[in-house]
């Protein structure tokens, strides 16, 4: 029988688990980014720091006359963490794995052979997350532990551990904060448009710009310096003494974190309204 004089027929086929049909989709992403030279040589350069911070480590072990200036406290990880995110590591790498993750699909029309399969605009997206969340990870949480193996191969006693036992804690939980900010938004950016340069220039300019812009504008109108809080990098720079226990050495880190979710809550929404929109167009 021709295929037009058929009616509707319901799908009588087993159905996959909903976390099996996002990791295929994550699993396809990530080997298409793990082959791509330039991005391993991008993870290799962000991991530059993690040396600097090691031989710090071992400096303030091995070298009893560097005590006074180099020392190894709880707050190294704080700064090792944000750091990652003031000078670019976290920015490029998002940039690199999410910029065009949604934006190239709606391009090509890969889009609608997704969701010409028993996948919802949930499992696609969560696809497309996992990548870019494992990403960031990659140069914020990992090197982090790896940090915390190298301090205890050399220590000859745990007194950071004694003075901040919840210190692993706080280091995960911030690594997660900052992926999951970072890759929402990202994603966001990218489903606005079907070109992976345009929303990679986007997401650059939001990123950076709102910093920028604000203070220029401060400084011309002769005015305090804005809140962390009004910033994209500020803000994550400024919500880890939340994380960390030292709320009063920040800005406004509680706003921070107000302003972080509810640029997540706008991504999400963002993301739920583009996706359903195109799935409507094609």
């Amino acid at each position: 029988m021709p295929l037009h004089d058929l009616s509707y027929q319901r799908f009588e086929g087993g159905r996959t688990e909903q976390l099996a049909r996002s990791l295929a989709i994550a699993r396809m992403t990530t080997s298409l980014l793990l082959k791509r030279r330039s991005f391993l040589l991008l993870l290799c350069a962000c991991w530059i720091p993690v040396i600097a911070r090691a031989a710090q480590i071992y400096v303030a072990r091995y070298v009893p006359q560097a005590s006074e200036f180099v020392t190894v406290t709880a707050r190294l990880w704080q700064e090792f963490l944000t750091q990652q995110v003031e000078y670019l590591p976290v920015l490029l790498v998002a940039l690199y794995a999410g910029a065009g993750a949604i934006s190239t699909d709606l391009s090509s029309g890969a889009f609608v052979a997704y969701l010409s399969k028993p996948i919802s605009r949930f499992d696609y997206f969560l696809g497309k997350a996992i990548p870019v969340f494992l990403a960031i990870l990659v140069v914020t949480l990992v090197p982090a532990l790896a940090l915390f193996g190298v301090y205890l191969s050399v220590a000859n006693d745990f007194g950071v551990l004694e003075t901040a036992p919840l210190l692993p804690l706080s280091v995960i939980a911030y690594s997660l904060w900052i992926g999951l900010y970072f890759t929402v938004f990202v994603l966001a950016i990218s489903c606005l448009s079907r070109s992976g340069r345009v929303a990679g220039a986007g997401f650059v300019a939001l990123a950076l710009g709102s910093g920028i812009v604000l203070s220029g504008m401060m400084a011309a109108l002769r005015l305090p310096s804005p809140p962390a809080s009004l910033s994209m990098i500020g803000a994550t720079i400024d919500s880890a003494h939340v994380f960390f226990g030292n709320v009063s050495s920040g800005d406004t880190p509680y706003l921070s974190i107000v302003a972080m979710t509810s640029l997540m809550l706008l991504s999400a929404f963002v993301l739920r309204r583009r996706l359903g929109s195109a799935e409507v167009a094609s």
